[in-house]
């Protein structure tokens, strides 16, 4: 019986030619070709590492956006996931956690953005006095219960 030296399909005797391949049929199979030496794996360190807090759900976004076009693989966490249910999303802080390995670039890569928030929130702060924040979360409840 002939066999194909390219699929190493078994064929009639009347065939001369591999009908898939197009390579002429011999009539004893060569060694089969060697896989080739497993790679050493190399040394991962997959134990995560936070590396910073986000103010909120938008501001988590964009700098674990940031961090994947750099290249830097992250993992982002609410702070509390109960409160949510009672709070607006954009007050959530969020963690962001990477690789270990990463984590000294990715830290690197968020620093300005870090800086600048920081910046933003101490100039914002006096914005809302505490009574119209009460204000605000009272509205915000009243809201959540229909009334």
């Amino acid at each position: 019986m002939p066999f194909c030296p390219k699929c190493r399909d078994e064929f009639q005797d009347w065939v001369e030619v591999c009908p898939d391949c197009g390579v002429a049929m011999v009539d004893e199979l060569p060694e089969p070709p060697k896989p080739p030496a497993p790679l050493e794996k190399e040394k991962f360190d997959d134990r995560i590492m936070h590396i910073a807090t986000a103010p909120n759900e938008p501001i988590a976004y964009m700098w674990a956006g940031i961090l994947e076009n750099n290249g830097i693989h992250c993992l982002l966490k609410s702070s509390n996931l109960r409160a949510a249910m009672y709070s607006l999303l954009t007050n959530q802080q969020y963690s962001i956690y990477v690789f270990r390995t990463t984590a000294l670039r990715a830290k690197r890569v968020l620093s300005p953005f870090e800086k600048s928030q920081r910046e933003y929130v101490y100039s914002r702060k006096n914005i809302y006095p505490i009574p119209s924040r009460v204000f605000i979360i009272i509205i915000h409840l009243v809201w959540l219960i229909g009334g």
